[in-house]
């Protein structure tokens, strides 16, 4: 084995490692307009590549990707929008779904995102997901939400025992910290961020309406 591969594994832990670390300590206080912000910034942004669950067909001419916090009120707003678009497209949309939770104004928002990541490490990412947020409003207001991220996973059918150990294993948690790192690296300090097609959508569409015109647009004539 080459010598220089594992020096190269090593960098690119401490990057992330960097990155987490720098993320986690900014959250300390919350950003500017995180949750409800649509203002334009300075330069449009693209989407960072990699990472990510999807669902929808790899070849669709439209992908919507955004970059979401599951205890973020907006972001409970705009998945079942995101649904529905999904429900109006289906062969010609495919939706790609990052974490970002803003662990310094939502202190549910990291497990939440662990619970979604440990329900895919059994094919029910998705599943998770949309449980999760249609009951936002009842497992925000816990004292401690995991015992009803555990009353999910069984009503969608996973090992118990397996999904708790995946909501405390570091690497699940790692894949959670990677999406943060590319946000970052976006520059993307709101949720939700919705790109279509690697731009950045700048004001939010406002319903599923709104979204259908810009995919009809993207859409082949």
């Amino acid at each position: 084995m080459s010598k220089t591969k594992p020096i190269a594994i090593i960098l690119a832990a401490i990057i992330l490692a960097g990155g987490a670390a720098f993320y986690m300590s900014k959250q300390a206080a919350p950003p500017v307009e995180a949750v409800a912000s649509s203002a334009p910034s300075a330069t449009p942004a693209t989407a960072p590549n990699g990472g990510g669950r999807s669902r929808g067909p790899k070849d669709a001419a439209v992908t919507i990707i955004e970059f979401g916090d599951y205890q973020c009120p907006s972001c409970g707003f705009y998945s079942p929008v995101v649904l529905e678009v999904l429900k109006r497209y289906p062969t010609q949309v495919r939706f790609e779904f990052h974490h970002f939770p803003l662990v310094g104004i939502h202190q549910w928002a990291m497990p939440a995102a662990l619970a979604a990541e440990a329900a895919g490490d059994q094919g029910k990412f998705w599943e998770m997901h949309d449980l999760i947020y249609e009951n936002q409003e009842r497992w925000s207001r816990m004292p401690n939400p995991e015992s009803e991220f555990l009353t999910y996973a069984g009503r969608i059918g996973l090992n118990i025992n397996q999904f708790m150990q995946g909501m405390r294993n570091p690497d699940t948690e790692s894949r959670v910290l990677q999406d943060v790192v590319r946000a970052r690296e976006a520059d993307i300090n709101e949720t939700p961020t919705f790109f279509v097609n690697g731009k950045k959508l700048e004001p939010r569409p406002q319903n599923a309406d709104e979204f259908s015109r810009l995919i009809q647009d993207k859409l082949p004539k």
